[in-house]
């Protein structure tokens, strides 16, 4: 920014002032109370309209001369023009944009001094350029190879500042060394993690599968030995169920002679009663007979008879009863009868069930009946099979050994492999941890913020024989042994301030000074002071330095880029020789 003009009207102790601005450095001094800090302050609320003395727009009449109504400040710079009235604090502007932000630095050399820590920081990354965005954190992240699922996670705590997320990632990082002595059962350590194996017994895998292949066997065996063992068995019981029926069967077969004698006798016998009865029926048929002829009704087939010389119907009951004695010999002939009778019917049903136990005993004895096993077979067989399961359940609970085993490998694997997963996070949320930290990403940032404005202020106090100041990484100003600004003698901090202001001017590429006050140096403070700013004129680093300051006169001789401009009561005269 260079400034070619300043005009100013009834502002504070300015009461009148044109200044055209022919060199990089303007020099106005003068007398105290002739309006030197008012013409600084002037130009710097024409540019910025920020207001020094007092600080409500109602209250801007005050910064009016006093005995006027209005006032004014112009600044004429790089074809535009800055412009301020008072009262009403109307701030105006020509051209295509506004002076930046870090002009008020320039306008203001103790402005920084006066900032926090945090607003120093925030500044200086303003200034450089640098983001601390979440985007632009997360690229650094990335940059520095941190692990994309882990950034992306750490990205919402960024917005709370680096501190935050810092921290986030080291309880992270914290929680999976938890995970890992969880499953490990043993401390955390860096080294260990990465060779860390769970203990993991032998598998024998052809062992399970000749042990699988041996139960198949057996399994076989004890199944084709019980089916055998069975047969055996049934083989047995039909053997002996045969032998008793044969028992049988012999018993049956063995009465067919005796009940064949008995059928003879009883039959012989039937036949003597049979006659006996029909003998004995025939006695009663004939005493029951009528005298005398009978004839039979043509109508109804009755048997009549005469009787006193008339047909009448013959009644043998009424007619004619048999004697009582031979009544009861033919119910005794008859029950004897009937009881043989039944007797012929038995021995008949016996002789036919004895002659068909001798046929089927001849057809099973013809037959010839397979040879059952013996029990000593039947037994030992059993044992065979029991032998077998013995050997079958051994060889099962080898099996159930070996698979317990595998289990146990199988497990061991999946906790070394969960133990290197924890162990992997421990290492992503440590790098992205350090990245976070003061000394990484918030320390990178810092440097480049620093690096410059620190060279430039080293620069400035090499070519004006000052003291070093810098500017710490906790954002404290320090000059020549570390000593805090806050410590530093007044013109000390004059001179820091000076050099501070410049190196913003120059990094933000604004080239603007604005110096007031440089009477607090002592005759060599002045010269180098004016030997600093007629260099930088002399490289371009410095567009305009308005430089102000009491003084009982001009100064004799000034570096051809440096001019002078005397102010008395709120005027600009002419120059005259400084005592």
């Amino acid at each position: 920014m260079k400034i070619t003009g300043i005009q100013t009207k009834n502002f504070l102790g300015a009461r009148e002032v044109d200044l055209k601005l022919t060199k990089p450095v303007c020099l106005v001094v003068g007398p105290n109370g002739s309006g030197k800090s008012s013409l600084h302050e002037a130009v710097r609320q024409a540019l910025t309209g920020e207001s020094v003395r007092v600080h409500l727009k109602k209250d801007y009449q005050k910064l009016v001369t006093d005995g006027a109504e209005v006032g004014y400040a112009v600044v004429d710079h790089d074809g535009e023009r800055s412009a301020i009235t008072l009262p009403n604090g109307t701030h105006e502007h020509t051209g295509d944009g506004r002076p930046p932000a870090a002009v008020s630095f320039c306008l203001d050399a103790q402005r920084f001094a006066r900032l926090d820590a945090n607003e120093r920081r925030q500044f200086l990354f303003g200034l450089m350029g640098l983001q601390t965005d979440g985007p632009s954190v997360t690229a650094r992240l990335a940059a520095k190879g941190c692990d994309p699922a882990k950034i992306e996670q750490i990205a919402p705590f960024l917005r709370s500042g680096f501190d935050a997320a810092h921290k986030e990632s080291q309880a992270r990082a914290r929680d999976a060394k938890a995970s890992w002595r969880a499953i490990t059962g043993e401390t955390y350590g860096s080294t260990k993690a990465i060779t860390w194996r769970a203990p993991k017994p032998p598998t024998r895998k052809q062992a399970m599968q000749s042990a699988r292949a041996e139960i198949a066997i057996l399994s076989q065996q004890i199944s084709d030995g019980t089916s055998a063992v069975g047969e055996m068995q049934g083989r047995a019981k039909a053997q002996a169920e045969q032998s008793a029926r044969l028992a049988g069967l012999r018993e049956r077969a063995g009465k067919y002679a005796r009940i064949a004698d008995n059928l003879r006798r009883d039959e012989a016998e039937l036949k003597e009663w049979q006659a006996k009865v029909e003998q004995e029926e025939g006695k009663m048929a004939r005493a029951n007979k009528p005298v005398g002829p009978t004839y039979t009704c043509p109508s109804c087939a009755a048997t009549l008879r005469h009787h006193n010389g008339a047909l009448v119907v013959f009644h043998q009951q009424q007619d004619a009863v048999a004697p009582s004695d031979a009544q009861e010999k033919l119910r005794e002939y008859r029950n004897a009868r009937d009881v043989l009778h039944r007797s012929v019917e038995n021995d008949r049903r016996d002789l036919a069930s004895a002659d068909s136990a001798a046929k089927a005993l001849a057809e099973i004895e013809s037959s010839g009946a397979e040879p059952a096993p013996a029990p000593e077979e039947i037994a030992a067989a059993a044992a065979g099979v029991a032998a077998t399961k013995k050997e079958l359940a051994a060889m099962e609970s080898k099996l159930k050994e070996l698979e317990a085993d595998e289990r146990l490998a199988e497990q061991a694997d999946r906790r070394t492999e969960a133990a290197q997963r924890h162990h992997c996070d421990v290492a992503q949320w440590e790098s992205v941890a350090d990245a976070l930290a003061p000394s990484g990403i918030p320390g990178e940032l810092l440097s480049e913020a620093l690096g410059p404005i620190n060279e430039r202020l080293a620069r400035s106090s090499s070519i004006a024989d000052w003291l070093r100041v810098g500017i710490q990484a906790d954002m404290t100003i320090a000059a020549d042994g570390g000593r805090p600004y806050a410590l530093l003698s007044e013109s000390e901090k004059w001179r820091a301030d000076a050099m501070i202001a410049e190196a913003i001017a120059h990094l933000s590429g604004i080239r603007v000074l604005t110096l007031d006050r440089f009477d607090v140096l002592d005759l060599k403070g002045r010269e180098d002071l004016l030997y600093w700013l007629d260099e930088l004129a002399d490289t371009g680093d410095i567009d305009t330095a308005l430089v102000t300051g009491t003084l009982k006169g001009l100064p004799a001789r000034l570096p051809e880029r440096i001019e002078a401009h005397w102010i008395e009561n709120g005027l600009v005269a002419k120059i005259r020789e400084a005592a």
